[in-house]
């Protein structure tokens, strides 16, 4: 077994290296600027080297995706499509895809086979690669995390660190709700479902509000003695803060379907290991 990554450089790309490192299992990556998974003669050459693909390659930053709309269909439909073409016969793939493909009207928990309808051009893209990968793979793996933190690069835990660390008050959204998931474990998870087949919603236990989410990693580091400015978050609307994609509120998942296959632990659980295992750096004091 060997298990190609596409967009290593990533936050959850970065993960999934850590943890096959650890596991001792086979693996390569490439990035973004080695690779172009929209290209087939690109691409060709390491789907055989590969018995796995785990795609982590996206354009992630929902409000680029909005204007950038070219560039995000080409990393978010068409390279998922290509990687599908290329490994059919060939290689097992594995595919990361996101909770934006709802549109957070359903107030209750989603299922994988709740109708989607995505409220943004990056849930848009996300989606069209998922049906573009099943038509060409129908036996591929499409793993759907929601508000993915923690490991290195951008995420919610370090932007919300840098924003305590340089202001005295922070107004986040208290009507945006959803579940946290761990870098960490959903490469774990991604690794554990390489074989299966079919979409799967993964997340850490617990819903919350942005806004709770926030002040729990306010409190972690308080606790954990990092310097912040911070002295106060306040609970704001969404309609307060307008952003360029308009993000579902509601997209909690129902992760029974993969829970049959693995486990899932809380995410006050998995942010403590955040902090516990200083995969967060201490900011310097101002």
């Amino acid at each position: 077994m060997k298990i190609w990554i596409t967009g290593i450089s990533g936050q959850v790309g970065r993960a999934l290296q850590d943890v096959l490192e650890r596991h001792g299992i086979d693996h390569f990556g490439t990035t973004h600027a080695e690779v172009d998974i929209a290209d087939s003669e690109q691409v060709r050459p390491y789907i055989d080297r590969a018995t796995h693909i785990i795609n982590a390659a996206a354009l992630a930053q929902v409000d680029v995706a909005e204007t950038e709309r070219d560039r995000a269909f080409r990393a978010n439909a068409l390279g998922p499509e290509n990687l599908a073409k290329q490994a059919q016969g060939k290689a097992r793939l594995i595919h990361i895809s996101t909770d934006y493909v709802f549109d957070g009207r359903l107030r209750r928990p989603y299922r994988e086979e709740d109708e989607t309808n995505p409220l943004n051009w990056y849930g848009q893209t996300k989606l069209e690669g998922e049906l573009r990968i099943l038509t060409h793979m129908p036996d591929a793996c499409i793993i759907r995390p929601s508000w993915v933190f923690g490991g290195e690069g951008r995420n919610y835990a370090s932007l919300m660190l840098d924003l305590m660390r340089q202001r005295t008050e922070l107004r986040i959204v208290n009507d945006q709700i959803g579940r946290p998931t761990y870098a960490f474990d959903l490469a774990e998870a991604l690794i554990a479902m390489r074989d299966e087949s079919g979409i799967y919603h993964y997340a850490n236990h617990g819903s919350l509000s942005k806004y709770a989410f926030a002040r729990a990693i306010w409190e972690s580091a308080k606790q954990k003695g990092i310097p912040m400015a911070c002295e106060r978050i306040l609970p704001i609307h969404a309609s307060a803060y307008p952003t360029p994609a308009v993000r579902p509120l509601y997209t909690p998942f129902d992760t029974s379907k993969i829970e049959q296959k693995l486990t899932i632990r809380p995410w006050r659980e998995a942010l403590a290991e955040y902090f516990e295992e200083k995969r967060v750096q201490k900011p310097v004091a101002i």
